[in-house]
């Protein structure tokens, strides 16, 4: 067993605006499941796709719309969205302050862009 540091956040390739960091993942030993950290300035937003498990966004400060299947959620701080299995979602922060949240999925996060992600819009942040 071990400990890890967490590093800072830094900008996710392609998605102007977003900045994003690792609390639990691929580089701290999980290969079942992760937790990662994003900050959104506001117009910064995320394409719409999919992926094969659930997804979960906790907004921990200012808010996100959430496109969830043909729902606009608007998900103030405080708030979670769960977003099942395969169905087609979207992040934007339309608010008037940077947005930030934790996401979480069980999925190894070494490969979760690349082969439990589908991009309905857009490309991936990783190529």
């Amino acid at each position: 067993m071990s400990d890890h540091a967490i590093g800072s956040l830094e900008n996710v390739p392609s998605r102007s605006g977003r900045r994003s960091r690792d609390l639990a993942g691929s580089e701290h030993g999980f290969d079942s499941l992760f937790i990662a950290e994003t900050e959104m300035d506001v117009g910064s937003s995320i394409p719409l796709h999919t992926h094969p498990i659930e997804e979960a966004w906790v907004v921990t400060e200012g808010q996100l719309v959430v496109r969830l299947g043909e729902d606009n959620l608007v998900v103030p701080s405080g708030s979670v969205v769960r977003v099942p299995p395969h169905v087609p979602h979207a992040v934007r922060n339309e608010g008037s302050s940077v947005a930030r949240a934790l996401t979480a999925a069980p999925w190894d996060r070494a490969s979760f862009y690349s082969k439990a992600t589908t991009y309905l819009e857009g490309l991936p942040p990783i190529s």
